[in-house]
């Protein structure tokens, strides 16, 4: 493997990251190919919305693993991302396996905003997104990743922060970089017509000044 380097999302990313969902998630084990694919561009795109900063995990030019934060200080320049956003929703809705895609989303979100209003803390930013390829998990690049957000929630004057996660997700990783399990939902939801079961969290973190890497 060659050495991993590190910068900010750049719109060249889009596929490979948008590749990365569709094989963590398994989309194409519940939808078509079509909608698979489409599903993984419009959450990618709405998660674009949701971040002021970005950070790219990269082997030999290739991105490989992405983390982005969402500050509430700082204000979103996101116009160029919520047209690419409503683009990508547009075309996952053209079929009704694209539209039982985006409600089984829809229903998630709302699931986040109850875990959301049952915490007491006032928030100050978000961990919004975090995905990296399953051919480079154990390797550090999730901790290395998970540094530079943390250091940037402290750039920020971030005190307090949290993140949405699931059981088909590695939350156990949050735990172990010391953020705490606060809100916990279990739902029945239907995927493309078949019913699972999901357990919902949210993990918050109280930050201290100090670099993460010295934590």
């Amino acid at each position: 493997m060659n050495k991993i380097t590190y910068r900010p999302y750049v719109p060249q990313d889009f596929k490979a990251l948008s590749d990365i969902i569709n094989i963590t998630w398994g989309h194409e084990k519940s939808y078509s190919p079509t909608t698979a694919v489409r599903l993984s561009n419009a959450y990618l795109r709405l998660c674009l919305i949701e971040q002021t900063f970005t950070q790219v995990a990269l082997n030999n030019g290739k991105p490989i693993g992405i983390i982005m934060g969402n500050s509430f200080h700082t204000p979103h320049k996101s116009l160029k991302y919520r047209l690419q956003a409503r683009w990508a929703l547009w075309m996952l809705s053209l079929t009704a396996e694209g539209r039982r895609a985006w409600h089984f989303f829809e229903e998630v979100d709302q699931i986040y905003e109850k875990l959301l209003s049952g915490q007491s803390q006032d928030y100050e930013g978000e961990l919004s997104f975090f995905a990296i390829h399953p051919l480079y998990r154990g390797l550090g690049i999730g901790k290395e990743l998970y540094r530079r957000f943390f250091n940037y929630m402290n750039n920020e004057n971030i005190r307090h922060f949290y993140v949405f996660t699931d059981t088909t997700c590695n939350f156990g990783f949050y735990e172990r970089q010391n953020m705490l399990r606060c809100g916990t939902e279990e739902v029945k939801l239907q995927v493309n017509k078949k019913p699972e079961k999901f357990l919902f969290f949210i993990y918050e973190n109280a930050v201290q000044k100090h670099s993460a890497e010295n934590k």
